[in-house]
């Protein structure tokens, strides 16, 4: 008990300290208000809460009446270092690997006697043309850094643990941009979701996977920011259509893998500039208006 006391009062301390600020050093003042949409925008902060959802989500297949019900855990680093880290890495890797590859590989065959000989040149970069990639992913690495937003957004859904929907695995998205008033952001994202529902009586699984590029326009409005995302999820392209529908699995139960590039519209607020509030719908075809999905958060910023 006393062990728990101490936590919960450590907790207390901090979160009374901790203050979620403005990005921009040079940003006047702002009056404290109620709702704060620009705070949601251009602060700096850690939140942690909660996420539920349902209906016609990325996580299941609207068109087939199979809707799991989604309950987890929201984690985000608004306009901090992770983001920039996790893309600039990418970004030093990718510079890294072209590099030492070659810079042009061309084969030619022709016939000796009685065989077929090929002889293969391969031409790689000179120290110049290295320099000049270097320079070139060091000044890539700098303007990430030096892009006023950024975002890493990871939600952990759970069965059983931290929530009782029906959905289990995660959702991750790492954004950086910039841009005022309008603000476009892009980055990298990717997640692994199952699901299990039940479809006319027969327990039913559904597996969504993500691989891909979120791409989002947002916008402070005063008292709430309004912000559309759209996710390219690459995986999308190498899923068969016998497994986009419903059919027998392994274990005797049938199963369905979900992947479409769905858009997430959503508006969200700062109370007090300590509790975070989040509503959105979501469509994985606009021209479905019926299908919609929904989802709430809620959390507190650090």
């Amino acid at each position: 008990m006393t062990r728990r006391l101490s936590a919960l009062l450590a907790f207390s301390l901090l979160s009374g300290l901790a203050q979620p600020v403005f990005a921009d050093d040079d940003a006047p003042k702002r009056k404290h208000r109620l709702l704060d949409g620009h705070l949601r925008q251009d602060g700096i902060g850690i939140e942690v809460g909660v996420i539920a959802g349902g209906g016609g989500t990325e996580y299941g297949a609207p068109r087939r009446d199979i809707t799991p019900d989604i309950q987890g855990l929201v984690l985000r680093d608004r306009n901090g270092m992770s983001a920039r880290m996790v893309i600039g890495l990418l970004i030093a890797v990718g510079g890294a690997m072209a590099q030492s590859g070659p810079k042009s590989v061309e084969s030619h065959s022709y016939v000796s006697g009685d065989y077929l000989v090929t002889e293969t040149k391969t031409t790689y970069y000179s120290e110049a043309e290295k320099a000049e990639m270097r320079e070139a992913t060091s000044k890539s690495i700098d303007g990430l850094f030096a892009a006023p937003y950024s975002d890493m957004e990871l939600h952990l859904f759970s069965r059983d643990r931290f929530g009782r929907g029906q959905a289990s695995g995660y959702h991750l998205n790492f954004f950086v941009g910039s841009g005022k008033p309008i603000a476009f952001e892009t980055g990298l994202g990717f997640g692994k979701v199952n699901s299990m529902v039940d479809v006319a009586g027969t327990p039913t699984r559904v597996d969504w996977k993500y691989l891909g590029m979120p791409f989002r326009v947002s916008a402070a409005t005063g008292p709430a920011r309004i912000a559309l995302t759209y996710e390219w999820n690459w995986l999308k392209y190498g899923v068969e259509g016998t497994d986009r529908v419903v059919h027998p699995g392994a274990d005797g139960m049938q199963e369905i893998t979900a992947v479409s590039h769905p858009w997430h519209l959503d508006l969200s607020t700062i109370v007090l500039r300590r509790l975070a509030l989040e509503a959105g719908v979501t469509a994985q075809q606009i021209r479905r208006p019926s299908e919609l999905g929904f989802s709430v958060q809620a959390g507190l910023l650090f």
